[in-house]
């Protein structure tokens, strides 16, 4: 079937179409069918790239102990810690957030406009220490989930995965049920999961709908991993990227990852909306940015000008409802009804 820019389909047509050149469409088949999909190290990056990612996490976990490599293990001796908020300890770990099939994987679960929500390292020592099985849906107070996901993530695996390495294990086609396990589900399934086994490198993905944990670790050393999550561009991130990202980062990145860093979101509404900013760069018209696109942003995307929310801009208000004259929004067939259009 030829694919081609359907209005209707939005920007996932052309996301559709670099998946696919990507050879991605059987991990597209794998997250609807069974609710995770393991990228083999080869699509992740050359070996090299695994070593760098790994020795940073190594050395954010060593800074923040206050120890040396050869201490790690001891230090996290029956026990694991996520290492908050690391994007910015290292420019090594920027890429990563953009990688296009990591990333094209995410945008077809949460939309090509989503935001990085978290950016964490994950050590785990041997001992008894391990995850329990839950979702990462986190909107409480709804006790069922709709069909989309609201958030998912990448693990990006700096140690050899295996049942005894204390790997993540998944229920498949967990995702499709829309709810949290029960307690006693979550006891059930803490040993029946399928258990991730995969060599460093390789990267896990998934939405916030599907039921996962983790093994305890039974062999000497640490287990090692990079998650990035990522949510709607409505919700509130986990960390602060917007409030903490640089001009430097985003001129260095391209500019997808000004996009995920929401330098440019309309959120929170101040008595006066932003005054819209010329916008330059590699953006289609309908708003996609390739995932192919690795040139620097170098000044096309800027950091969001401080606003005063308290202001009420009388003249930028009288411009607006001056341009809006004789304009007709258009409804849906449905709002429109609604609406007594």
């Amino acid at each position: 079937m030829q694919i081609e820019d359907w209005a209707s389909a939005k920007t996932l047509a052309p996301l559709y179409r670099e998946l696919k050149q990507l050879d991605l469409l059987e991990h597209v088949a794998e997250l609807e069918a069974f609710g995770f999909t393991v990228l083999p190290p080869d699509t992740v990056g050359p070996p090299e790239q695994h070593r760098a990612i790994r020795d940073a996490l190594i050395g954010v976990a060593c800074e923040r102990k206050q120890c040396g490599e050869d201490g790690l293990a001891e230090v996290f001796r029956d026990g694991q810690e996520l290492m908050r908020f690391m994007l910015w300890d290292d420019p090594v770990f920027e890429p990563v957030m953009t990688h296009p099939a990591a990333l094209g994987l995410v945008q077809y679960l949460l939309g090509t406009g989503c935001i990085l929500s978290l950016c964490d390292g994950w050590l785990k020592g041997q001992g008894e220490a391990r995850t329990g099985i839950h979702c990462d849906w986190a909107q409480f107070e709804m006790p069922t989930f709709p069909p989309e996901p609201y958030t998912a993530n990448f693990n990006y695996l700096l140690s050899d995965y295996s049942k005894d390495d204390g790997a993540l294990g998944f229920v498949p086609g967990s995702h499709r049920w829309r709810r949290w396990p029960s307690p006693e589900e979550a006891e059930y399934w803490g040993d029946r999961c399928h258990p991730v086994e995969a060599p460093m490198g390789s990267m896990i993905i998934w939405g916030d709908h599907t039921w996962h944990g983790s093994f305890p670790r039974k062999k000497d050393g640490l287990r090692l991993m990079m998650l990035g999550t990522y949510c709607r561009p409505h919700m509130q991130t986990q960390e602060p990227f917007r409030q903490t990202v640089t001009q430097e980062a985003l001129d260095r990145n391209p500019l997808r990852f000004g996009r995920l860093m929401d330098v440019q979101g309309t959120f929170p509404f101040g008595k006066s909306p932003p005054r819209p900013e010329k916008r330059k760069g590699a953006a289609r018209p309908d708003g996609y940015l390739s995932l192919m696109d690795e040139e620097p942003a170098a000044g096309s995307i800027r950091l969001r000008p401080h606003r005063d929310f308290d202001e009420y801009d009388l003249e930028f208000h009288a411009a607006l409802a001056e341009k809006a004259k004789g304009s007709k929004i258009e409804f849906p067939d449905l709002y429109r009804a609604r609406a007594g259009r």
